[in-house]
């Protein structure tokens, strides 16, 4: 019998603790605007998607260096980012390019209708599933080797820069730092416009002005106003050459997806500046 005493007791003082709880959690929530929190949203696809590749790029950079996701080679690795591409593809049906009117078109509108302010800036090459014209090259590719054993040997800073014009036409600088020790750092840039096709997403890369600068000497950064060659075969020449197509199948605020029409070669860029991934993000006032 008492057991049974204290036993009843003991429920009795869970249930006063229990109805106790629930009285202030009740006065908590009503102070909080009468409802519970709301739940933490869940990642959407595309940002699991973009979590996902850029940790695998990550990875393969702490496997095999710094620059092997930019090198012919790595099947297996880069199977597992074409397949993550492909999902970023999938779900963008975006077209940052008008698909109406050729920007080349002379009666075409403003340029300022004419391209996805997304598309332009500096973007940084973090992927190339069959490497680049560059880096699969020998000079590229023992440079890119020797990087990690020969202190100022390397390529590096390997970067795409895109802007509009006044006629529309997007102009593009592809760059590289090229490193060769004691003679120094040069940066090569070759220079050319994009020209639409009319569908959207393609254009016609006609390259006409090759760059090239020295940026270091015996480990000391030289100044920007320093002059530089550059080689330009004249507009006549380069209107007469049909170009290469290429394909930009995803942009977004901080990675744009690119691949050649013809080679199916596909690259993926990031944006340079965090801080103009930033002021793309935020909303307009």
């Amino acid at each position: 019998m008492l057991a049974h005493r204290s036993a009843a007791r003991w429920r009795a003082a869970r249930l006063t603790e229990r109805s106790q709880f629930t009285s202030v959690r009740k006065v908590v929530v009503a102070s909080a605007g009468g409802s519970a929190p709301p739940p933490l949203p869940r990642p959407s696809h595309k940002q699991a998607a973009k979590a996902q590749l850029l940790t695998l790029l990550d990875d393969i950079a702490a496997k095999h260096g710094p620059a092997a996701a930019i090198l012919p080679g790595l099947p297996q690795e880069k199977a597992q980012v074409d397949e993550l591409l492909q999902q970023l593809q999938h779900d963008d049906s975006s077209k940052p390019l008008r698909a109406d009117i050729p920007i080349d078109d002379p009666d075409s509108a403003p340029s300022a209708e004419a391209v996805d302010p997304l598309l332009l800036g500096d973007w940084d090459l973090v992927y190339a599933s069959n490497g680049t014209v560059v880096t699969r090259t020998g000079l590229g590719q023992v440079l890119l080797s020797a990087g990690s054993a020969l202190p100022g040997v390397g390529l590096s800073n390997i970067m795409q820069k895109l802007s509009s014009d006044s006629e529309g036409l997007i102009q593009t600088s592809n760059e590289a730092v090229f490193g060769f020790g004691p003679f120094g750092s040069w940066q090569v840039g070759i220079e050319g416009v994009w020209r639409n096709t009319g569908d959207g997403k393609t254009v016609r890369v006609v390259f006409d002005k090759l760059r090239v600068r020295p940026v270091e000497l015996l480990g000391l950064k030289l100044p920007d106003w320093l002059p530089q060659m550059v080689i330009a075969p004249g507009q006549a020449n380069s209107e007469s050459r049909g170009g290469a197509e290429w394909v930009t199948t995803y942009v977004d605020e901080d990675l744009r997806i690119g691949r050649g029409k013809t080679s199916g070669n596909l690259f993926l860029f990031r944006r340079k500046s965090p801080a103009a991934r930033a002021r793309l993000a935020a909303p307009a006032s």
